[in-house]
């Protein structure tokens, strides 16, 4: 019986071994240079902090997303940058259009980055929780995020969430991004805030 045990673990801990193994398969994304996934087009499978690589910089005006993709408005992720998934006929909704420079795929596993396994992930997600998702010190490119509602809000909406459910403001920073995207000099910054999800 102990025999019997003992074999039953070993493949289970066997098993749950090839489980871990498994690559991380982010899917892929085509962008189109015009509307309604028309015209000249590109597949991308990894993270891509330059489009210019692909001479698609700034072109694309409608994509098919397999899984879910951060686009950015400048090259490394920087700027605005959006959470998509699914197909956008026209990225004109998304105030996107012929305007994307970088895109990554969202959801790699904790502690990942977007090229070598052993690089540490740039934008982190937060905290997930069954309704919402936590981050615990909210930054954009390195910059803390000015507090109030609509600066909360804009950056909950900026990775892919609903509004804020909550946010603490009793720390100062002497910089601070606002919610338009513009630099403020020493201003209350968001801490410990809670993004509801969609």
């Amino acid at each position: 019986m102990k025999t019997t045990v003992a074999m039953i673990f070993a493949g289970a801990v066997a098993l749950s071994g090839a489980v871990q193994a498994q690559p991380y398969r982010p899917g892929s994304v085509t962008l189109y240079d015009q509307p309604g996934f028309q015209g000249a087009s590109v597949t991308i499978t990894q993270s891509a902090p330059d489009l210019g690589k692909w001479r698609f910089n700034d072109r694309a005006q409608s994509a098919r997303f397999e899984g879910r993709w951060l686009i950015c408005e400048h090259d490394d992720f920087k700027g605005r940058c959006q959470e998509v998934r699914g197909d956008v006929a026209n990225l004109h909704t998304l105030g996107l259009m012929a305007q994307v420079s970088s895109l990554q795929p969202v959801g790699r596993p904790a502690g990942l980055g977007p090229g070598r396994p052993d690089t540490p992930r740039r934008d982190a997600r937060g905290i997930e929780g069954v309704t919402t998702v936590f981050f615990p010190r909210p930054t954009v490119d390195g910059l803390d995020v000015a507090a109030g509602d609509r600066g909360a809000d804009v950056f909950c909406r900026s990775q892919g969430l609903d509004r804020a459910q909550w946010f603490d403001s009793s720390q100062r920073a002497p910089q601070a991004i606002g919610p338009e995207g513009q630099i403020v000099g020493r201003s209350s910054v968001l801490r410990d805030l809670l993004c509801r999800k969609p």
